[in-house]
């Protein structure tokens, strides 16, 4: 009789364990899961010591139900600056916050933007980092983004140039147009210099850095130098467009647009993050 009982103690509790870890495993009935998909991305590759970066954090919510977070305080997010394991700075040090508890709901296909700008150290020495957001909700949801930036010469304040998707979200099969514009601020024409007649190159990697597309791939271009002059207050636009594969996986990619002028210093690359999914319509 005791040993009966324990077997049938043993079997009862392999049919507890083995019900809790299904109940743990799959998510309920009618509900579909799929983590938030984030970006962050900044104005800039590269900034000067002390520069103030322009960011932009993104969170997109693919479910088929809400999601919910909750700030136990005022504080929505933080910022951290860091060289692999060592923390260089932080946004929030020497900030206090109000504790006031708060909830932002993200609706169903929506997307939640949060923008800012954070000036950098003034003694930050030249080289690469890593910048981390973190979202400062009890959410225990993947919500976190982090993007590369590196420090070095300072970009020159009497060029402008501003780079641009058409989209921030696409359907595969459809197409991606980017454009990148110079505006020249100077008193003085601006003239840009270019080895090849190829003024321009673009690429698209994914966000483990895997290259997808190549705009300059098979193609050939005259060996003669290419000289644009941009007269004092104006602009000039390059732009470009790729028909997405309608094979290409669901991710983040980023988007880097290269003018291939030298004298642009670190304004001769410009990039963005944007979100390629979904079957086309």
């Amino acid at each position: 009789m005791r040993k009966i009982l324990i077997l049938l103690l043993t079997v009862m509790l392999v049919g507890t364990v083995g019900i809790r870890a299904a109940n743990a495993v799959d998510p309920p009935a009618g509900i579909r899961y799929a983590p938030p998909t984030t970006t962050l991305t900044l104005d800039h590759e590269t900034y000067a010591p002390g520069a103030a970066m322009k960011w932009r954090y993104t969170l997109y919510n693919g479910n088929d139900h809400p999601l919910e977070l909750t700030f136990t305080s005022a504080q929505i997010y933080d910022l951290v600056l860091h060289q692999g394991r060592h923390t260089i700075a932080r946004w929030t040090a020497g900030r206090v916050f109000a504790d006031v508890m708060s909830t932002r709901v993200v609706m169903m296909g929506e997307t939640m933007e949060l923008t800012g700008s954070w000036s950098l150290p003034d003694s930050l020495p030249v080289g690469d980092y890593e910048l981390s957001f973190i979202l400062t909700s009890t959410s225990t949801e993947p919500t976190g983004a982090e993007t590369k930036l590196s420090v070095g010469t300072p970009a020159s304040q009497d060029i402008g140039v501003s780079f641009t998707t058409d989209k921030l979200i696409y359907r595969v099969g459809t197409m991606v147009t980017v454009r990148s514009t110079i505006t020249n601020l100077t008193d003085r024409p601006l003239e840009l210099t270019f080895p090849t007649s190829q003024t321009y190159n673009w690429t698209i990697t994914d966000a483990d850095g895997k290259l997808v597309y190549d705009w300059q791939k098979d193609k050939a271009f005259a060996q003669v130098v290419t000289k644009i002059t941009i007269p004092v207050g104006e602009s000039d636009a390059f732009e470009s467009s790729w028909d997405i594969p309608k094979d290409l996986k669901p991710n983040g990619f980023y988007v880097h647009f290269t003018i291939l002028d030298d004298s642009l210093g670190v304004l001769r690359t410009q990039r963005a993050a944007v979100l390629m999914g979904s079957t086309p319509r």
